[in-house]
């Protein structure tokens, strides 16, 4: 049962399971904003400690690491991982400000089916094509895949791009995944 599990895990993990995006308020407020953006920049962050610091460092590691303009307004996401065995259909997006800094939130089983599924949902909504913005794990590749496999999280760009390939057959409609670091 467990290696059969193991590899269900395994086939499914590059479908695109969520069926339905919900936002609070807030983060349909800063949807709206993201509209009027020439382009839609979104910086994937695993949360840490959640203050100022962490959103000035990483937007200027992101920025410098994959030249977004300076006046380019950026959008962080965060997904926790909730438990790894179970899929929701619905993902839930809570919107928050830190001090200028705009982060939407949310929880799932999988870290990259949920950022392109929000992806693919702020395309549809906005008409726009976002750019998701990653950097590198430093782990062995393998190790990254594991812990995919296993808990829901590893090497997210490229398990990211993947699943919206999946989803999105035309190249021209599908989000844009930057990795830089």
């Amino acid at each position: 049962i467990i290696l059969i599990s193991l590899l269900s895990r395994v086939w499914r993990s590059t479908e695109l399971r969520t069926e339905r995006v919900e936002l609070d308020a807030k983060a349909n407020e800063i949807i709206d904003e993201l509209q009027h953006a020439d382009t839609i920049r979104i910086i994937a962050n695993q949360l840490d400690a959640g203050d100022v610091a962490e959103y000035r460092d990483k937007e200027r590691e992101v920025r410098a690491d994959t030249h977004i303009p300076p006046a380019d307004p950026v959008v962080f996401l965060e997904v926790k991982v909730c438990d790894a065995s179970e899929f929701a259909d619905v993902l839930e997006i809570d919107g928050i400000e830190i001090e200028g800094y705009r982060i939407l939130r949310a929880e799932s089983s999988a870290v990259p089916n949920a950022i392109a599924a929000f992806l693919l949902y702020v395309r549809d909504r906005t008409g726009k094509l976002p750019h998701v913005y990653f950097e590198w794990g430093e782990q062995n590749p393998l190790v990254h895949l594991g812990r995919f496999v296993l808990f829901g999280e590893g090497d997210i760009a490229p398990t990211t791009r993947e699943i919206l390939r999946r989803a999105e057959d035309d190249p021209e409609r599908r989000p844009a995944v930057h990795v830089g670091g």
